[in-house]
Protein backbone atom coordinates (compact mmCIF):
# COMPACT_ATOMS: atom_id res chain seq x y z
CA UNK A 1 0.00 0.00 0.00
CA UNK A 2 2.76 2.75 0.85
CA UNK A 3 4.75 1.58 -2.04
CA UNK A 4 1.34 1.82 -4.30
CA UNK A 5 0.86 5.23 -2.66
CA UNK A 6 4.10 7.41 -1.87
CA UNK A 7 6.60 5.28 -3.91
CA UNK A 8 5.14 5.01 -7.22
CA UNK A 9 7.33 7.56 -8.93
CA UNK A 10 10.42 5.51 -7.94
CA UNK A 11 12.68 2.32 -8.12
CA UNK A 12 11.65 -0.20 -5.38
CA UNK A 13 12.87 -3.79 -4.35
CA UNK A 14 10.97 -5.91 -2.06
CA UNK A 15 12.91 -8.19 0.21
CA UNK A 16 10.22 -10.35 2.43
CA UNK A 17 12.36 -11.03 5.41
CA UNK A 18 10.30 -13.66 6.59
CA UNK A 19 11.05 -16.28 3.99
CA UNK A 20 12.15 -19.57 5.98
CA UNK A 21 14.76 -20.27 2.82
CA UNK A 22 16.25 -16.40 2.70
CA UNK A 23 20.09 -16.32 2.67
CA UNK A 24 22.31 -13.76 1.93
CA UNK A 25 22.91 -14.95 -1.69
CA UNK A 26 19.44 -15.43 -2.14
CA UNK A 27 19.31 -11.30 -1.58
CA UNK A 28 22.73 -10.50 -3.10
CA UNK A 29 21.03 -11.97 -6.58
CA UNK A 30 17.91 -10.39 -5.75
CA UNK A 31 19.48 -6.73 -5.86
CA UNK A 32 22.73 -7.47 -8.31
CA UNK A 33 20.06 -9.25 -11.23
CA UNK A 34 18.17 -5.97 -10.61
CA UNK A 35 20.46 -3.53 -11.47
CA UNK A 36 22.58 -6.08 -14.25
CA UNK A 37 20.01 -7.76 -14.92
CA UNK A 38 21.57 -11.33 -15.01
CA UNK A 39 23.46 -13.32 -12.11
CA UNK A 40 26.88 -13.36 -13.80
CA UNK A 41 28.91 -9.96 -12.49
CA UNK A 42 31.99 -8.87 -10.82
CA UNK A 43 31.92 -6.42 -8.41
CA UNK A 44 33.83 -4.04 -11.16
CA UNK A 45 30.92 -4.04 -13.33
CA UNK A 46 28.21 -3.90 -10.71
CA UNK A 47 30.05 -0.80 -9.53
CA UNK A 48 30.26 1.29 -12.73
CA UNK A 49 26.43 0.13 -13.04
CA UNK A 50 25.48 2.10 -10.00
CA UNK A 51 27.40 5.49 -10.69
CA UNK A 52 25.76 5.10 -14.05
CA UNK A 53 22.51 4.16 -12.95
CA UNK A 54 22.41 6.91 -10.30
CA UNK A 55 23.85 9.35 -12.72
CA UNK A 56 20.60 9.33 -14.58
CA UNK A 57 17.88 7.73 -12.38
CA UNK A 58 16.02 8.12 -9.66
CA UNK A 59 16.87 6.97 -5.99
CA UNK A 60 16.44 3.14 -5.42
CA UNK A 61 14.05 2.34 -2.71
CA UNK A 62 14.37 -1.23 -1.13
CA UNK A 63 11.86 -2.13 1.00
CA UNK A 64 12.56 -4.95 3.16
CA UNK A 65 9.77 -6.63 5.38
CA UNK A 66 10.77 -7.90 8.60
CA UNK A 67 14.24 -7.05 8.70
CA UNK A 68 15.24 -9.33 12.23
CA UNK A 69 13.65 -12.21 10.81
CA UNK A 70 15.12 -15.51 11.80
CA UNK A 71 17.68 -15.96 8.35
CA UNK A 72 18.93 -12.54 8.47
CA UNK A 73 20.00 -12.09 11.92
CA UNK A 74 23.76 -12.87 11.40
CA UNK A 75 26.49 -10.61 11.14
CA UNK A 76 27.12 -10.97 7.17
CA UNK A 77 23.68 -10.33 5.91
CA UNK A 78 23.15 -7.03 8.33
CA UNK A 79 26.44 -5.95 7.05
CA UNK A 80 25.34 -6.21 3.45
CA UNK A 81 22.33 -4.21 4.67
CA UNK A 82 24.38 -1.08 6.66
CA UNK A 83 26.83 -0.94 3.51
CA UNK A 84 23.89 -0.69 1.07
CA UNK A 85 22.92 2.51 3.45
CA UNK A 86 25.87 4.09 3.21
CA UNK A 87 25.84 4.55 -1.31
CA UNK A 88 24.16 7.67 -2.02
CA UNK A 89 20.59 6.81 -4.05
CA UNK A 90 19.91 3.74 -2.39
CA UNK A 91 17.32 3.89 0.54
CA UNK A 92 16.12 0.98 2.76
CA UNK A 93 12.55 0.77 4.83
CA UNK A 94 12.67 -2.02 6.92
CA UNK A 95 10.02 -3.31 9.39
CA UNK A 96 10.59 -5.09 12.35
CA UNK A 97 8.79 -7.17 14.70
CA UNK A 98 11.30 -8.36 17.78
CA UNK A 99 10.98 -5.91 20.33
CA UNK A 100 15.10 -6.60 20.54
CA UNK A 101 15.62 -6.40 17.33
CA UNK A 102 18.26 -2.68 17.56
CA UNK A 103 20.42 -5.14 19.02
CA UNK A 104 21.53 -7.23 15.50
CA UNK A 105 23.15 -3.70 15.26
CA UNK A 106 26.13 -2.14 17.04
CA UNK A 107 27.67 1.54 17.10
CA UNK A 108 29.03 1.05 13.27
CA UNK A 109 26.13 -0.08 11.94
CA UNK A 110 23.76 2.25 13.45
CA UNK A 111 25.62 5.18 12.24
CA UNK A 112 25.61 3.79 8.70
CA UNK A 113 21.77 2.43 9.00
CA UNK A 114 20.98 6.06 10.60
CA UNK A 115 17.55 4.87 11.13
CA UNK A 116 14.46 7.19 11.28
CA UNK A 117 11.91 5.38 13.10
CA UNK A 118 8.08 5.37 13.22
CA UNK A 119 6.04 3.17 15.24
CA UNK A 120 3.89 1.68 12.71
CA UNK A 121 1.47 -0.67 14.79
CA UNK A 122 -1.01 -2.57 12.57
CA UNK A 123 -2.65 -4.80 15.11
CA UNK A 124 -2.97 -6.96 11.78
CA UNK A 125 -2.66 -10.64 12.29
CA UNK A 126 1.02 -12.81 11.10
CA UNK A 127 -1.11 -14.75 8.66
CA UNK A 128 1.35 -14.17 5.75
CA UNK A 129 4.65 -14.76 7.87
CA UNK A 130 2.91 -17.91 9.51
CA UNK A 131 1.74 -19.46 6.51
CA UNK A 132 5.56 -20.17 5.62
CA UNK A 133 6.48 -21.08 8.55
CA UNK A 134 3.54 -23.69 8.92
CA UNK A 135 4.47 -25.28 5.77
CA UNK A 136 7.94 -25.66 6.61
CA UNK A 137 7.14 -27.36 9.76
CA UNK A 138 5.06 -30.25 8.08
CA UNK A 139 7.70 -30.56 5.15
CA UNK A 140 10.52 -30.93 8.12
CA UNK A 141 12.44 -27.85 6.42
CA UNK A 142 13.10 -24.59 7.20
CA UNK A 143 14.44 -22.63 10.03
CA UNK A 144 13.59 -25.37 12.54
CA UNK A 145 15.65 -28.15 10.97
CA UNK A 146 18.28 -25.72 9.56
CA UNK A 147 18.92 -24.65 13.19
CA UNK A 148 18.88 -28.15 14.08
CA UNK A 149 21.41 -29.01 11.34
CA UNK A 150 23.65 -26.29 12.84
CA UNK A 151 23.74 -27.01 16.22
CA UNK A 152 24.64 -30.64 15.17
CA UNK A 153 27.35 -30.04 12.95
CA UNK A 154 28.95 -28.35 16.08
CA UNK A 155 29.47 -31.72 18.09
CA UNK A 156 30.81 -33.33 14.99
CA UNK A 157 34.74 -33.61 14.22
CA UNK A 158 36.13 -31.73 11.01
CA UNK A 159 36.31 -34.59 9.30
CA UNK A 160 32.82 -35.71 10.30
CA UNK A 161 31.31 -32.67 8.83
CA UNK A 162 33.53 -32.42 5.94
CA UNK A 163 31.84 -35.95 5.08
CA UNK A 164 28.04 -34.58 5.90
CA UNK A 165 28.59 -31.68 3.50
CA UNK A 166 30.50 -33.53 0.71
CA UNK A 167 26.98 -36.16 0.97
CA UNK A 168 24.82 -32.53 0.96
CA UNK A 169 26.51 -30.93 -1.87
CA UNK A 170 26.50 -34.55 -4.31
CA UNK A 171 22.80 -34.49 -3.35
CA UNK A 172 21.98 -31.08 -4.25
CA UNK A 173 24.02 -31.72 -7.61
CA UNK A 174 22.37 -35.21 -8.17
CA UNK A 175 18.72 -34.83 -7.07
CA UNK A 176 17.31 -33.10 -10.16
CA UNK A 177 17.90 -36.69 -11.88
CA UNK A 178 15.01 -38.45 -12.06
CA UNK A 179 14.39 -41.60 -9.54
CA UNK A 180 17.60 -40.72 -7.36
CA UNK A 181 17.94 -42.68 -4.57
CA UNK A 182 21.03 -41.21 -2.90
CA UNK A 183 24.64 -41.42 -3.25
CA UNK A 184 26.23 -45.16 -3.65
CA UNK A 185 28.52 -46.21 -0.46
CA UNK A 186 31.03 -47.16 -2.85
CA UNK A 187 30.71 -43.87 -4.77
CA UNK A 188 31.10 -41.87 -1.58
CA UNK A 189 33.60 -44.09 -0.28
CA UNK A 190 35.79 -42.81 -3.51
CA UNK A 191 34.85 -39.24 -2.81
CA UNK A 192 35.55 -39.26 0.58
CA UNK A 193 39.11 -41.48 -0.15
CA UNK A 194 39.73 -38.32 -2.40
CA UNK A 195 39.35 -35.49 -0.33
CA UNK A 196 41.29 -37.33 2.23
CA UNK A 197 38.50 -37.59 5.38
CA UNK A 198 38.40 -41.15 5.23
CA UNK A 199 40.89 -44.14 4.97
CA UNK A 200 39.12 -47.34 5.39
CA UNK A 201 35.65 -48.72 4.73
CA UNK A 202 34.95 -49.14 8.26
CA UNK A 203 36.23 -45.64 9.36
CA UNK A 204 33.17 -44.47 6.78
CA UNK A 205 30.66 -46.77 8.18
CA UNK A 206 31.49 -45.57 11.80
CA UNK A 207 30.87 -42.26 10.73
CA UNK A 208 27.21 -42.97 9.26
CA UNK A 209 25.93 -44.62 11.98
CA UNK A 210 27.14 -41.38 14.23
CA UNK A 211 25.01 -39.57 11.30
CA UNK A 212 22.01 -41.87 11.73
CA UNK A 213 22.00 -41.69 15.41
CA UNK A 214 21.70 -37.59 15.01
CA UNK A 215 18.68 -38.39 12.22
CA UNK A 216 20.65 -36.65 9.57
CA UNK A 217 20.80 -39.41 6.89
CA UNK A 218 18.66 -42.41 5.73
CA UNK A 219 19.81 -45.64 4.10
CA UNK A 220 18.31 -47.94 1.97
CA UNK A 221 18.68 -50.57 -0.68
CA UNK A 222 19.05 -48.90 -4.80
CA UNK A 223 17.67 -50.99 -7.66
CA UNK A 224 20.64 -52.77 -8.12
CA UNK A 225 20.86 -53.74 -4.52
CA UNK A 226 23.78 -51.27 -3.44
CA UNK A 227 23.68 -49.17 -0.20
CA UNK A 228 22.58 -45.45 -1.03
CA UNK A 229 22.74 -42.68 1.49
CA UNK A 230 19.87 -39.60 1.61
CA UNK A 231 19.83 -36.68 3.61
CA UNK A 232 16.12 -36.52 4.51
CA UNK A 233 15.94 -33.06 4.38
CA UNK A 234 13.83 -30.22 1.67
CA UNK A 235 16.09 -29.45 -1.21
CA UNK A 236 15.87 -25.40 0.20
CA UNK A 237 17.07 -25.98 3.52
CA UNK A 238 19.86 -27.98 2.79
CA UNK A 239 21.00 -25.61 0.30
CA UNK A 240 21.23 -22.61 2.69
CA UNK A 241 22.70 -25.12 5.14
CA UNK A 242 25.56 -25.62 2.55
CA UNK A 243 26.29 -22.04 2.29
CA UNK A 244 25.84 -20.65 5.42
CA UNK A 245 28.70 -23.99 6.16
CA UNK A 246 31.09 -22.54 3.17
CA UNK A 247 30.81 -19.18 4.65
CA UNK A 248 32.40 -19.97 7.89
Amino acid sequence: MMRQQLLSDYTCIVVNGFFPSLTLKSVSLLIFKFFLGQENFSGKRLANWLVGWFASNPDVFILLNNIDGTCLRNEKIQNTFSLLCTIKGIHIIATIDHINAPLLWDHNKMSQLNWVWFDCTTFETYSMETSYENSILVQQSGVLVLSSLTHVMKSLTPNARGIFILISKYQLEAKSEHGYQGIAFPDLYLKCREAFLVNSEPTLRTQLVEFKDHKLIKTKKGLDGVECIVIAVEDNTLATFVEQQDQQ
